[in-house]
């Protein structure tokens, strides 16, 4: 009988042990199979993150190219024009360039009063083309560009033409903008257009003793609402 017993209780503990162990297989079965699909969950995100990061560089990268490359471009007999340009740089955050005359204006130069003065000589004569001494090429890879000049005789100084004709802005939208002690910019507008058919001249501001907001607002109304 006790051996009986003994034969009995031997296969219950085998069963339990048969048991346990299966449980605990599963258990382990169960504890991988979490740790594989947290993985995937992990490897998921990080792909949704990558590709998330990646569509925000190229959004940029768009943004950067389609950005319009604007500079103001200015010659300055007297240093008048010269401060505007420098608040429309300012105002625009644009890349500035000056118009350095090969032989520098001096006052003599500029006595309007006597006629065998320098500027005078020039516009008298229409074939008149101050030379440039520095290299402006870099203009011609820029979308806008506004354009600052004296009014001499009523329209822009010769060494304007000698710019526009030395130098392709054809492919820029261009603004003007003047300094003078007396004459509006119209007619330098409607004389450059008429000159340089090929150049986009759209508009242009007489700006004497010019705040950042007087450049501000002209900015604005130049602007298109969408």
């Amino acid at each position: 009988m006790k051996k009986y017993l003994s034969v009995i209780l031997g296969i219950i503990l085998t069963a339990c042990l048969v048991a346990c162990g299966s449980s605990n297989k599963d258990s382990v079965n169960d504890d991988k199979q979490e740790v594989i699909n947290n993985q995937e969950i992990s490897d998921t995100e990080e792909q949704e993150i990558s590709a998330e990061n990646k569509q925000t560089e190229m959004d940029a990268d768009s943004e950067q190219e389609n950005e319009e490359k604007v500079a103001v471009v200015y010659f300055s007999g007297t240093g008048n024009t010269r401060e505007v340009a420098d608040l429309f740089a300012k105002e625009t955050d644009a890349d500035i360039f000056e118009i350095i005359p090969k032989n520098m204006y001096t006052s003599d130069d500029l006595n309007y009063n006597d006629d065998n003065c320098r500027a005078n000589q020039e516009m008298n004569d229409e074939s008149a083309r101050p030379a440039i001494s520095n290299d402006l090429s870099a203009v011609s890879e820029y979308d806008v560009i506004y354009l600052g000049y004296p009014i001499w005789w009523g329209t822009a100084p010769r060494i304007i033409q000698t710019f526009i004709e030395s130098y392709d802005i054809s492919g820029a939208t261009v603004y003007m903008f003047c300094t003078s002690g007396g004459s509006g910019i119209e007619k330098s507008i409607s004389d450059l257009q008429q000159l340089y058919p090929d150049v986009n001249i759209v508009d242009g501001k007489r700006l004497n003793d010019a705040t950042e907001l007087d450049i501000r607002e002209w900015i604005r109304s130049l602007t298109p609402i969408s």
